[in-house]
């Protein structure tokens, strides 16, 4: 695994809280997604962990908005935002890359402890992303599909481009896709 990050000494004390989180956040941006690296997709062309937030929130909201109106659109946003943020130090670990997904949620949730230590109210974050894990509310459920469907969205991108072995991820967001009106969304890409 690639681009994982040790807390250090970037935060200053002369920069506000907000300003300190955002620098760490931003690792995000330099962070590729390492199943598209270990399919073959160049670093040029990999999708990173911030486009791939980036590509959920604005998934989500586009979706809530128009199929789900029984769902909080502000939880919703707010699941989506903060979905990836464990991985800030800990890197984009992979189901092959050995590590237990008690592991890996233990290794996150210290992640974002870290990342919000800052703030007084830093627990409200870890609630937010402890309910994202769960997926036992509906805004949390609808936000780990909306996860996979844009894993779907960017394997069918770059199997339009020609890279090889994009199907494996169609197929495996078809098996967890649980709400119908995004099974209908999916099907377009399979």
């Amino acid at each position: 695994m690639q681009n994982k990050y040790e807390k250090q000494d970037i935060r200053s004390e002369k920069l506000d809280p907000i300003l300190n989180i955002l620098s760490e956040v931003s690792r995000l941006k330099t962070l590729f997604r390492q199943g598209w690296l270990k399919r073959g997709i160049p670093e040029s062309k990999c999708e990173s962990v911030a486009d791939h937030c980036f590509l959920t929130v604005i998934t989500a909201y586009l979706i809530a908005e128009r199929d789900f109106p029984e769902l909080d659109l502000t939880k919703v946003l707010k699941l989506a935002i903060i979905h990836e943020i464990g991985e800030v130090y800990v890197g984009d670990i992979t189901p092959v890359d050995g590590v237990s997904e008690e592991e890996k949620y233990k290794q996150e949730r210290e992640a974002v402890k870290s990342v919000f230590s800052e703030l007084d109210d830093g627990n409200g974050y870890l609630n937010l992303w402890e309910e994202f894990e769960a997926g036992e509310t509906p805004e949390a459920s609808f936000v780990k599909q909306i996860d996979k469907l844009e894993m779907a969205l960017q394997a069918y991108n770059y199997k339009q481009h020609g890279y090889d072995r994009m199907d494996e991820f169609l197929d495996s967001t078809a098996r967890v896709m649980q709400d119908d009106r995004l099974k209908d969304i999916l099907k377009g890409m399979l």
